[in-house]
């Protein structure tokens, strides 16, 4: 089984649950359960660890920004910079950064190539607190970064919640249908 199928086979049996979970506030428990029922076939698979998770953890990321109704663009350019999750947009991004969120799933877990990914976004979004990054396990790069194994400061099951935090007191909130 692929990365996708895996995911998509457990959203599946969750699906209906979903968007009233995170209206309650719950998506940390909706992705610690999608988490769990995937990791032992994500174990499983023949590829390199980190982006094994990285990858499954950028495709739950995207599913549950759609069923949130959270406005983000997805795997973009800008100025020459890739962004895997932009919140909500390029144009905020362009005119008001401290108004937007960049999330970065590096898929590594070579500290060099995460500082080197780091730099590289830093170019398009000057504020690092509007810089998250998802990654196996936590390195200290002077950032937010989400744990995929939920360990430390910052589990990766807390990530919607704490990007609707960070909307709720943006210009771009008032879009939002979810207010937790």
């Amino acid at each position: 089984m692929e990365i996708k199928e895996i995911l998509y086979s457990s959203i599946d049996k969750h699906s209906r649950y979903v968007v009233s979970d995170i209206a309650q506030g719950k998506s940390s428990e909706v992705i610690e359960t999608i988490y769990e029922e995937c990791k032992e076939q994500l174990d499983k698979l023949d590829d390199n660890k980190s982006e094994i998770l990285g990858t499954f953890a950028e495709g739950l990321a995207h599913y549950l920004l759609t069923t949130a109704l959270i406005p983000s663009q997805r795997k973009i350019t800008f100025n020459d910079v890739y962004v895997d999750i932009l919140i909500p947009d390029i144009k905020i991004l362009g005119i008001s950064p401290q108004d937007a969120l960049i999330v970065s799933f590096p898929k590594t877990d070579d500290v060099p190539t995460i500082k080197n990914r780091l730099a590289e976004i830093t170019k398009i979004q000057p504020i690092k607190e509007n810089i998250w990054f998802v990654l196996e396990n936590g390195v200290d790069i002077g950032i937010r970064t989400y744990t995929i194994n939920n360990r430390g400061d910052f589990p990766f099951s807390n990530i919607i919640n704490d990007i609707i935090g960070f909307l709720t007191n943006k210009k771009q909130s008032k879009l939002k249908l979810f207010r937790i």
